[in-house]
Formats: C-alpha cells, structure tokens, sequence
C-alpha cells in the first residue's frame, strides 16, 4: 500500500511538474524579447516583499477558518496543525487529477487530532464551500468583462469547459439538497460505469456531497453557527489577499497595473482550474493564464509574469505541502 502511494506520489509529480514546465517554456519563448531583459531592470523588490507579506497572511487567513471550522467539533486545531493540514492536501493536490488527491491524506491527519472522520469531512466540505461559493458567484459576472474582449481559442474552450461545469455542479448541489437520495443513487450509477480519473471524481463528489449534509446540520445548530459564520467573514479577507497577488505581482515587475482587473482575472482563473483533469491544472493553468493575462500584461514581461504567477499562487504552497507531507506520513 505504502510504495503503491509512494510510485502514484512519483508518477503525479513527474507528469505535474513536467506539464507546467514545458508549457511555460513555451510561453517564455513566444514572449521573451529584448524588451523583456530591459523590463526586468525595473523590477520593484518593494513590490515582490509586499508579494511575499500578502502570500503569508492569506496562508495564515486559511489555516485561521480552518481552526475555527474545527471549534464545532470534538477538538479544536491548532493554527500551526491547521495549516499543515491545509498544505498537505495542496500538495496532494497538485500531483492528482481534478485537485482531489489530499482529501484522504488530511482526513488521516485531522484524525490523528483526535476528530472522528465524519466531522473531519465536514469541515474540509465546509472550507472549500467558504473557498469557492463566492468564487462561484462572482466568476461568471467578472468573466463578462474579460471574454467580451478576447478572441482566444484557449480562452473561448475555457469558458465554455467553466459554463457547463457551472451549470452541472448548481444542478447537482441542488438535487443533493431536495432529493439527496436520488441523486446520490444517480451518480453511483454513472460512476459504475465510468474508469480511471472520471471514476475517481465521482467517488470524490459523492462522499462530498453526504459529509456536506452532515456538515451543514453541525454548523445550523445554534452554538455552532456563530463559528460559521466567522469563518465566513476570515473568508472574505482571505479571498482579497489571494486575488490581491497579482497586482502585486504585476506591480513588483515594474508596471502600473489595473488592480481590479487583476484581482477579477484571479477570480475567472479560480473558477475554471478547478475541475480541470491534468494533475493540479498543469499546462491548462498556464495557457489558460497566458491568454487571459495577455489582456492586462505587456506580451514582453507575460512569460516571466506567469511563472511568478503559477509559482506564488500554487506552488509554492504545494512546495512547503511536500515537505509536511514527507514529515508527516
């Protein structure tokens, strides 16, 4: 069991960083000109500290709502365990298809904790809820914005791959809520007709969908909805620093950028990488990325800035994840 999870670990890091890898070499060679190695003589070390300051306090924001998730349970968490827990499962995530690989890794380690499985699920449920909801309302106003003015044919297939998962996962979150057992029978049966990763996400999405039922009568329960409600609010700021990355970005790399459109870019990105099939949205995120980017970001400093980009957004926290992950299992 053990080496078989060791030659999976191997094999999603090798296929995960190899995508991105070649990818943003590509990218790097379509933009990188002489302009480029002038641009990065403006380079504003102010602005990558401020990066770096912003990318500590959102992982701090994170562990914190997840702390505070846990205080409805048998045993709260602390910071420090929190956000080990949370990195872990970054890092798992980045090497596994569709993001789902560091669910049973962090329910392993929350039950180390002392919390039985089925709150751990709860809680884990109920943080990526607080994550994604309002990336999920606010996507497809921002998107508006954005695709109205690219003819991009990476842009135009990600939008549509983003309006029909959209509308799957609002159907499906729907039925599970008015008729739970229905749609649970419903996706058992494709699920038994599927293989490989699509079997894998459905297994994922039905455990998901029963430990939100759970998790939403342990958190409606009076003495416990004020601790939701506070994660909700940690969520709210969370969000801002994450989004707040790229101009901050953008700045460090000597340009003026406009800060709400960058922060509305992340959001779009957010909302369409989540359900992608490469392990942790290799190559798709930097393509993707590229395309959107280009709408904001000089074509001369565009390669580099979606290196940086990638690196301060995803893997740098699943970097610091591998190294719990190795420390810990």
């Amino acid at each position: 069991m053990e080496e078989s999870f060791r030659r999976k670990l191997k094999r999603g890091i090798k296929i995960s960083v190899g995508i991105s890898a070649g990818v943003s070499l590509i990218i790097l060679l379509l933009t990188v000109e002489r302009k480029t190695w002038v641009a990065l003589g403006k380079i504003r070390p102010m602005g990558l500290f401020l990066l770096s300051a912003m990318w500590v306090i959102y992982t701090l924001l994170d562990g914190l709502r997840f702390k505070i998730l846990t205080r409805a349970g048998d045993k709260e968490i602390s910071l420090r365990k929190a956000i080990e827990v949370i990195l872990t499962g970054n890092f798992l995530a980045a090497v596994t298809p569709f993001q789902t690989g560091g669910f049973p890794v962090q329910l392993y380690l929350l039950n180390r904790e002392g919390i039985n499985p089925g709150k751990a699920m709860a809680f884990l449920a109920f943080r990526g809820i607080l994550i994604y909801a309002p990336i999920y309302i606010l996507a497809p106003i921002f998107g508006l914005t954005f695709f109205s003015f690219s003819d991009s044919f990476v842009m135009r297939f990600l939008v549509r791959y983003f309006f029909i998962i959209l509308f799957i996962g609002i159907l499906i979150i729907g039925l599970s809520l008015l008729k739970p057992a229905v749609t649970e029978k419903f996706l058992e049966k494709i699920r038994d007709r599927s293989h490989g990763n699509i079997r894998r996400l459905l297994d994922f999405l039905i455990v998901e969908l029963e430990e939100f039922r759970i998790g939403l009568g342990l958190f409606l329960k009076n003495h416990n909805l004020k601790h939701l409600l506070l994660a909700a609010l940690i969520s709210i700021f969370s969000l801002l620093f994450y989004v707040g990355l790229v101009p901050a970005l953008l700045y460090g790399l000597g340009l003026s950028p406009n800060v709400l459109k960058a922060m509305m870019a992340q959001v779009i990105l957010m909302a369409l990488l989540l359900f992608i099939p490469t392990p942790g949205a290799g190559g798709i995120a930097e393509a993707g990325g590229a395309a959107l980017y280009s709408l904001i970001c000089p074509k001369h400093i565009l390669g580099v800035f979606i290196v940086l980009w990638r690196f301060f957004t995803f893997y740098l926290g699943a970097i610091i994840g591998g190294v719990t992950t190795l420390k810990e299992i």
